[in-house]
């Protein structure tokens, strides 16, 4: 691939998918839940993955309208790659710090364990976002919809694509994350089921880096010359795939068509993928908006008020809450509505 591609291609995707009852002296009994004072006194840390893809920088923007919104401090910030223990680093500095409540995206779910441990332990509640740890102390996970059922979907998107047969890689973010493990997981299970003669052959790991998903898109390509579809489980997967697919097309080294591509990324991403039929169908939520419904349930949950099923949620709507999931919703990009989005 020609340097100016690839740096193109980084330069375009550097653009680019539990409420903490704090006890900082203005927290009262409310029934067994926390109250952190008045409106503004507030301050909740909203934890990524990492800083820099366009999903989270979408989900920035989201939280800072929830800051304005509900007349909070929202501090957003992450490590620049996605490193589990630089993020764990992160939330131990911000309970020393006696913030009002903590929104994490965790990058490794059983990393994650001890220091949601010793939040519980301080009054504080954890809740995840974008990618869950279940298995901990955390109060609530954030999420446009059960990591199976958009497993399944992106599953059952690809198989249409390629007719029911062939080799399909998976391209995921990490390897330890909750969600891409619970994703992947439930697609082949959707393969196993539904598409016998679809052979999985591998699943690589990009660590959120952006150039190392172009390597990944790249080695996929030539470590497997009968691959027919690419599914990419976070959102700077689907567009390096694009990118180095229709580089191979212009070099003559692959058809048009012939390698599919779906997956989950920010449509202003892979727009133009999308108009050029690189990519057919993308499948997306707003993560301003997962964001910003972080922020509110972190704020209820501060001011001991009960999360439930059918709560609307301004400038989002009605969210679904399951047990202590709050589902918010997942939209299908195509060429027909791609132009409809605004991040």
């Amino acid at each position: 691939m020609k340097k100016l591609a690839l740096t193109l291609l980084t330069g375009v995707l550097a653009l680019n998918l539990a409420a903490c009852g704090s006890t900082g002296g203005n927290q009262t009994d409310n029934g067994g839940k926390t109250n952190q004072g008045a409106s503004g006194s507030r301050t909740y840390f909203m934890n990524p993955k990492s800083i820099g893809p366009a999903y989270w920088a979408a989900a920035e923007k989201g939280a800072k309208k929830a800051e304005a919104d509900l007349n909070v401090k929202v501090l957003f910030n992450a490590p620049t790659e996605a490193d589990s223990s630089k993020q764990i680093n992160m939330i131990q500095d911000m309970l020393t710090r006696k913030v009002s409540g903590i929104g994490v995206s965790p990058n490794d779910a059983k990393a994650v364990g001890p220091v949601f441990k010793k939040a519980a332990g301080q009054g504080v509640n954890i809740v995840t976002w974008d990618s869950d740890a279940p298995d901990t102390d955390r109060q609530y996970y954030v999420a446009p919809a059960t990591d199976q059922e958009i497993g399944e979907l992106l599953a059952k998107t690809i198989g249409e694509e390629i007719g029911g047969k062939g080799q399909v890689a998976f391209m995921v973010a990490g390897l330890g994350s909750q969600n891409q493990i619970a994703k992947s997981n439930a697609a082949k299970a959707y393969f196993a089921a539904n598409y016998p003669d679809i052979e999985v052959v591998t699943t690589v790991a990009s660590d959120d880096d952006q150039q190392k998903a172009y390597a990944n898109a790249q080695n996929l390509l030539q470590t497997y010359p009968d691959l027919r579809g690419i599914i990419g489980f976070a959102g700077g997967e689907p567009p390096a795939a694009a990118e180095v697919v229709e580089q191979a097309v212009k070099a003559g080294t692959l058809e048009k068509n012939q390698v599919a591509i779906t997956g989950i990324a920010v449509p202003s991403v892979v727009k133009n993928y999308i108009k050029n039929g690189t990519i057919k169908t993308d499948i997306i939520w707003d993560p301003g908006k997962l964001a910003y419904v972080t922020v509110y349930i972190l704020d209820q949950l501060a001011q001991g008020k009960e999360i439930k099923d059918g709560m609307e949620i301004p400038t989002v709507g009605t969210v679904k809450v399951d047990g202590q999931s709050v589902f918010i919703g997942t939209l299908e990009v195509t060429n027909d509505n791609v132009d409809s989005f605004d991040f």
